[in-house]
């Protein structure tokens, strides 16, 4: 696998803004995970105007370019005319399919970025003309209300300035983060398809809650706070999961034995079994 040995990069939403307005963007595939993105770069300065989206047909293009507020690009080879940046977002068995058909309509120089599982910077590189930069992004959806995460991973044609204009891209999905590629199936496990996991628990509960009888609407509303404010105050404080889980469990009280009662059921073990499974999922995959 092909890998960068660049001092590793975050950036948050604190980070310093950088002015993309005359970036070109080309996204090709704009469906659950190449729309966030859109939305994403949208938010970080690149104008509606230089955000051309081509889906596989043009009425597909007009309604996505429509929901997230970029450009509909008439053709593929209208989108990819001097953009900079072209993502691809279709499915992972389509990538190295869509990168050989595009090689010869590529801008010479353009960053490409890859939103796919489980093919590396080897294969698109191999399929893309030599030298062309490449870097693949593995985002998860909460991107798209710019509280996600980003693990990016740097292709050999990469120089520091193209980079950053990547890290610039995502500086408003939350947090973006440098991986390898042997990492990825961690951050995939930690991050990736951590979200429909969290969406799993919140869904049972609200459930609980409405069977203990509260309405559903209140039900979703308390449970969804208090997941948000409980994450938001480990984030500003620092604080480690255990000392604030510590901090609200009495001796002999409700919380104790709430806990007991998850520990009992399992669930951290469930937990960790479910992100190692999508970790080793994102292991078979993955092809040179």
């Amino acid at each position: 696998m092909t890998e960068s040995a660049a001092t590793p990069q975050t950036t948050s939403t604190d980070a310093p803004g950088t002015d993309l307005s005359g970036v070109r963007v080309a996204l090709i595939g704009a469906g659950n995970m190449g729309g966030p993105v859109a939305r994403t770069f949208l938010s970080a300065g690149v104008s509606a105007e230089n955000l051309r989206i081509v889906n596989s047909t043009p009425a597909s293009s007009e309604r996505a370019a429509a929901e997230w507020g970029a450009t509909a690009a008439a053709s593929r080879a209208e989108a990819l005319e001097g953009a900079g940046v072209v993502v691809l977002g279709v499915k992972p068995y389509q990538i190295l399919d869509l990168a050989s058909e595009i090689r010869e309509e590529l801008p010479a120089g353009a960053v490409v970025i890859s939103l796919a599982a489980g093919t590396t910077l080897a294969a698109i590189q191999q399929a893309l003309p030599e030298g062309q930069p490449v870097e693949r992004a593995m985002p998860n959806t909460p991107i798209s209300v710019g509280e996600g995460a980003v693990g990016l991973m740097r292709g050999s044609a990469v120089d520091d300035q193209q980079h950053e204009l990547v890290h610039a891209l995502f500086s408003r999905a939350g947090v973006a983060v440098d991986i390898t590629e042997e990492q990825v199936h961690a951050f995939i496990g930690a991050a990736g398809s951590l979200s429909a996991f969290v969406f799993v628990i919140l869904e049972a509960m609200s459930d609980e809650a409405v069977r203990l009888g509260l309405t559903r609407n209140l039900a979703d509303s308390l449970v969804q706070q208090t997941v948000r404010g409980a994450a938001t105050m480990l984030l500003e404080s620092g604080m480690h999961a255990a000392v604030a889980k510590n901090g609200v469990s009495s001796p002999g009280g409700t919380t104790v034995e709430g806990i007991a009662a998850l520990e009992r059921a399992g669930v951290r073990s469930g937990v960790a079994a479910a992100m190692a499974t999508a970790a080793g999922k994102s292991r078979e995959m993955t092809t040179d």
